[in-house]
């Protein structure tokens, strides 16, 4: 409880900071208070110097010569989630329509990420643009809640009831409305899968409970695959982990995970920020990012978050203690005699192994994060493996040699099941 009880005194301090900032910002100026905590570029300069720093999708993609699309489909249950669909560049010998495409490619973002993080190194760095380049069709999803899907028919984000989803939601709801709207759109019966983290792991648990959803994908491809988790190494976390959910909700609220996150990108410059992110991940993972380049790291991280519900770390953090790959638990005021907890229920699990589409698995070696070895242990055994020894977790999206160790197998595997490779 001693670990319990300074992440709390972590979110107070940080509740004063903001009561601090909102009393302060309309009287002394922005530029103002970040010379006054950190001496080095401002924000406004940084911004005139590297523009893509706050750009959104669209901003970003018709900088770099790309057509974009916007699209929207509606949920089942009432969201209505953007998806983005990215163009060759004007003059390309695959321009235009995309009939003659050679094929669909769907993304997938990650934990409180959006579309944004698969593209922001640029055109010959990231996997979507690569592909783009090669004449194929490339769509991203961005799950319920972020800033791309924050509306819904009927519910505001000011509502509890906005921010009541978790993992199962974004597997049942989500991801076979994105899916079956691209499908529609592009008229073919199949297309290929990338996802990365969280990305993979609602595919996972779509793909192993809807066999039609399945059918539809020829190859899924997953990049830092993610289903059951190790328990967690900062004690910190480990502690929260394995806390009732009852003082998680009362510790996080139960609308927006983190948004303190996203409140210090907006206060803190570019490169203070990033320097944080990186502690951060080192405090919290053990991560060092030391294979994505320094000089990038303010521009990727200004695109790595995004809104998710507290609900959703919740049912994270359900998986990590129960260390199985299970649907969320609703019966939060479970029973608990001394160090053990006992259900007179049993928890529906995602199993991997009735997973029939292709499947192709980029594991990093160096990712603290994931139980990598269970997840082999239950795909089929034709699944494709391949392990990357010096990788982390957002290696696999930014990593500085990304594009040679992993993008081209991937592109290899895409061009083999799309009938293109010899």
């Amino acid at each position: 409880m001693v670990d319990v009880s300074l992440a709390v005194l972590f979110l107070f301090v940080e509740g004063i900071l903001h009561l601090l900032w909102t009393v302060l910002s309309p009287v002394v100026p922005l530029e103002s208070l970040q010379e006054a905590v950190y001496i080095g570029p401002s924000r406004k300069a940084a911004r005139a110097m590297e523009p893509d720093l706050e750009r959104d999708f669209v901003e970003l993609v018709v900088s770099k010569g790309y057509k974009v699309e916007e699209h929207f489909v509606q949920t089942k249950d009432g969201f209505i989630l953007g998806l983005h669909r990215m163009l060759p560049q004007e003059g390309s010998h695959c321009d235009g329509e995309r009939a003659d495409s050679k094929g669909v490619v769907f993304f997938q973002h990650g934990f409180m990420q959006n579309s944004e993080a698969f593209i922001v190194r640029g055109p010959g760095k990231s996997l979507p643009y690569i592909l783009v380049d090669l004449g194929y069709d490339v769509w991203l999803g961005n799950s319920r809640g972020n800033k791309y899907s924050y509306k819904h028919i009927n519910l505001s984000p000011k509502e509890d009831k906005f921010w009541d989803f978790s993992i199962d939601d974004l597997a049942i709801f989500d991801l076979p409305a994105m899916i079956s709207y691209v499908l529609r759109q592009t008229g073919r019966s199949s297309i290929s899968y990338v996802g990365f983290s969280q990305g993979t792991a609602i595919a996972f648990a779509a793909f192993s409970c809807n066999a039609k959803l399945a059918a539809s994908i020829n190859l899924f491809v997953a990049l830092a695959p993610s289903t059951r988790v190790k328990e967690l190494r900062n004690p910190i976390c480990a502690a929260l982990a394995a806390s009732k959910p009852q003082l998680l909700y009362l510790i996080f609220g139960k609308k927006m995970m983190l948004s303190f996150s996203l409140f210090w990108r907006k206060v803190l410059t570019y490169e203070l920020y990033a320097q944080l992110i990186d502690y951060m991940m080192y405090f919290l993972f053990g991560w060092t990012s030391d294979n994505i380049l320094p000089s990038e790291k303010p521009l990727l991280y200004a695109h790595l978050y995004s809104y998710s519900s507290v609900k959703c770390m919740v049912h994270w953090f359900q998986i990590t203690a129960s260390r199985r790959f299970q649907m969320y638990d609703d019966n939060i005021k479970v029973t608990q005699c001394g160090d053990s907890r006992w259900r007179a229920y049993a928890l529906p699990c995602y199993h991997p192994s009735q997973i029939k589409c292709p499947m192709a698995l980029f594991c990093g070696d160096r990712d603290t994060v994931p139980d990598t070895e269970w997840l082999l242990k239950q795909v089929p055994s034709q699944t494709l493996v391949h392990r990357e020894q010096q990788y982390e977790h957002l290696d696999f999206l930014w990593a500085h040699n990304a594009p040679e160790r992993i993008y081209s197998k991937v592109v290899n595997l895409i061009e083999k099941h799309h009938g293109i490779a010899s």
